[in-house]
């Protein structure tokens, strides 16, 4: 997650930043997506797209980081539309994930949490809910 303030770090306005910022989150899902549909059809498949909180409300220092998750969140739940419109095999699930709690977020956060009070999650109760959303195929899971 890239959490610095966007008016107050001018690497964070950078152009090739942002552009660097929205292949890794955004561009790179829906090509993944893009080429996988075609197989996806033909076996009936499931899209399970990892996403954020971030995607649903709005972060203090977390422009760039929400941004790409909006527009993560807007394409694929168009997307989502479009499959059920067409009545495509195809389902897809949209994850939006708060903090997980790992060894590294505990060590990132023990000396400065910029999030106090946030709910978290273990990973492995994460992956639980990923595998049951995978088998159940609802159209959103969220976590925690």
């Amino acid at each position: 997650m890239i959490a610095a303030p966007f008016l107050g770090m001018s690497y964070v306005q950078d152009p090739v930043f942002i552009e660097k910022i929205f292949r890794v989150n955004l561009y790179s899902h829906i090509e993944l997506a893009v080429q996988a549909l075609p197989y996806l059809e033909k076996q009936k498949g499931h899209i399970f797209v990892t996403s954020s909180l971030a995607g649903e409300i709005p972060l203090y220092k977390n422009s760039l980081y929400c941004s790409t998750k909006h527009a993560m969140n807007g394409f694929f739940y168009s997307l989502q539309q479009e499959l059920l419109a067409k009545e495509s095999p195809v389902s897809l699930t949209i994850g939006a994930f708060g903090l997980i709690w790992t060894k590294e977020m505990a060590q990132v956060l023990a000396s400065n949490n910029p999030y106090p009070g946030w709910a978290t999650g273990s990973v492995e109760d994460c992956s639980r809910g990923m595998m049951e959303a995978y088998v159940t195929r609802p159209q959103t899971m969220t976590f925690p």
